[in-house]
């Protein structure tokens, strides 16, 4: 081998240490690079709260995003009140084309069978607008006069059946009272036909008579409460119309009820222990007596047929007086006596 091979040799294996040197370093670099930018990422990560969307954000959110508003009714007062106050916002929410929130654990969702229910509706409506009618049986049409992508609470009386006569079949569908309930109300009346020996229930005709007194009487908001007078007049209405009746009397006074309910019709007093076994017992009747109060309404409304009330149930210049609107609360075809 000669002296300049010997050189040319040597060079080109200087030159390949010197790629292979450079090969490593370039490596050692992007092995440096990739590490770094895999600290920022898990830092960056670190940085980012953990948020889980809760089942009813996701149902509020969705609201949002959809545009469409909803109704919470503000359900308060006394099981009859309450019922208003859900026929309101159930026939809103429907001609509105908007969402109906009601709370899972509302009493009356467990008397009736409402499917509008919804577990989270709490946290939901609490930052809703509120809109409140503050004259009970009177009707107020520019109260609905809200938008359909709003979301509010409605509350306080509601109590016309202006608000929802509209829907009146679906509201009745709604308000169909649970299973267990029906049946301990027809158990309840056939025991009281076979004690009297009849046989085919469409033989009779059944008049439900709610008579309110409790927190009633003595009152100071200017309430009529029902009178013997009164009761013996809408027990004449009945059997005047109709062949073989029977009334099924329900009270928060019973003992008054016995005492001045007419002697010469037959009837016969309930008490179940629950107002929602008592009320379904006459709803399931064919007609109905009410005196004076928002159950006795929801009854008449409910058994459907026929139904009287006291025709002078303010008394003269109290505010019940002022308040009430007789057009907007009772029905038209409703009887007063």
């Amino acid at each position: 081998m000669t002296e300049k091979t010997k050189q040319l040799k040597y060079l080109a294996q200087c030159g390949l240490i010197l790629f292979l040197f450079f090969c490593i370093l370039s490596l050692t670099d992007t092995i440096s690079s990739v590490s770094l930018k895999r600290k920022s990422t898990a830092k960056t990560i670190a940085q980012v709260p953990l948020y889980i969307e809760s089942p009813v954000t996701r149902h509020y959110n969705s609201l949002i995003e959809k545009r469409k508003g909803s109704i919470c009714p503000i359900l308060q007062g006394g099981f009859g009140n309450r019922l208003f106050q859900f026929s309101t916002a159930f026939a809103a929410a429907r001609s509105k084309n908007m969402d109906l929130i009601i709370p899972s654990g509302a009493e009356i969702s467990k008397v009736f069978e409402i499917n509008e229910t919804f577990n989270g509706a709490r946290e939901v409506c609490k930052g809703f607008r509120k809109v409140l009618d503050k004259a009970s049986p009177t009707f107020h049409k520019n109260l609905m006069n809200f938008s359909s992508t709003d979301n509010i609470q409605l509350g306080y009386g509601l109590q016309s059946w202006k608000y929802f006569y509209m829907y009146d079949k679906q509201l009745r569908k709604q308000l169909t009272f649970r299973k267990h309930i029906q049946n301990e109300a027809k158990q309840t009346i056939d025991k009281i036909l076979q004690r009297r020996n009849i046989t085919s229930r469409k033989s009779v005709n059944l008049v439900g008579v709610h008579i309110r007194r409790g927190d009633k009487v003595g009152n100071h908001d200017g309430f009529n409460i029902a009178t013997p007078e009164y009761l013996s007049r809408s027990v004449i209405y009945y059997t005047n119309k109709y062949e073989a009746v029977i009334f099924l009397v329900i009270s928060d006074g019973m003992s008054w009820s016995k005492e001045n309910m007419p002697s010469h019709a037959p009837v016969e007093y309930i008490s179940l222990g629950k107002r929602e076994l008592d009320m379904a017992t006459v709803v399931a009747c064919d007609h109905t007596i009410m005196t004076i109060g928002t159950f006795g309404w929801w009854i008449g409304f409910l058994t459907g047929g026929d139904v009287v009330y006291v025709k002078d149930a303010a008394a003269k210049g109290s505010r019940f007086e002022r308040i009430l609107n007789f057009e907007d609360h009772y029905y038209p075809h409703w009887v007063g006596l």
